[in-house]
């Protein structure tokens, strides 16, 4: 009825299209989670340099030459530890 290289090509459309299907959805998903920390990024007031990613508030500081409060900045916004928010000023510093 059918041979084995029919059957295997179907197969094969059946995950190509379950995998793509799987990967719609998760990108809906992901573009979803990136709507929702958007609002919430907007609603306290933290606005992001679309170039690289850093708050413009610790962008601002860095730019005026003040590294410290830049440093104090990012951490109050993420969360970040010392060592991570002092390896971004050096990261911005070297760019």
């Amino acid at each position: 009825m059918f041979d084995t290289a029919e059957v295997l090509l179907l197969l094969l459309f059946i995950v190509v299209f379950y995998l793509y299907n799987q990967l719609r959805i998760t990108r809906q998903r992901f573009f979803s989670i990136e709507r929702k920390i958007d609002c919430l990024l907007e609603e306290k007031g933290v606005c992001f340099d679309k170039q690289t990613y850093v708050p413009k508030d610790v962008l601002m500081a860095f730019n005026l030459g003040n590294k410290l409060k830049a440093i104090r900045l990012y951490r109050q916004h993420t969360g970040a530890t010392l060592k991570q928010a002092h390896e971004l000023v050096n990261r911005l510093e070297s760019n």
